[in-house]
């Protein structure tokens, strides 16, 4: 049996390995946005921060974060992607998708904590004001590790 602790830093670590495998630009711009995510979170809140990472991405609205998945999927291929293999954003997709696939499957023992549902979806439609802090206390414990993991692997701005 592993804690809840264990389980970020295992998804953290796995997820900044899959960042590792870009190029040094995508690396680059996903460890500034990663250690910046924590401040917009306070600072905006969850939702509005998921919202930020949407637009940045430039893509349509009621985007998902399993079509995200499915763009960033198609840019791993060498595909066309919604993301026409910017940088800038490729680097917001992976952070979106990493947030949104933690809260959603992920934590709570793998049971998620939106009841699989997209998490910018869930906190808009249906959340109350105990499980928004609740996603966003999560969210901010799953960043610390994914900073600790991207100062350590990733390639960084100069």
């Amino acid at each position: 049996m592993r804690t809840i602790e264990q389980e970020r830093a295992k998804f953290a670590y796995d997820a900044i390995s899959e960042v590792k495998r870009e190029n040094s630009d995508v690396q680059k711009k996903y460890s500034s946005y990663v250690k910046n995510a924590s401040v917009l979170i306070l600072s905006n809140g969850l939702s509005a921060t998921l919202a930020f990472y949407l637009s940045k991405m430039k893509m349509k609205d009621g985007t998902k974060y399993t079509d995200i998945k499915s763009e960033i999927d198609k840019h791993k291929a060498g595909q066309q992607n919604e993301f026409e293999s910017k940088p800038e954003r490729v680097a917001y997709a992976y952070l979106f998708y990493h947030i949104s696939e933690w809260l959603a499957e992920k934590s709570n023992n793998g049971a998620g904590l939106t009841n699989g549902e997209d998490p910018l979806t869930f906190i808009v439609r249906e959340a109350n004001v105990l499980k928004v802090m609740q996603l966003t206390r999560e969210s901010l414990a799953l960043l610390n590790w994914m900073k600790r993991f991207a100062d350590a692997m990733l390639e960084k701005e100069e």
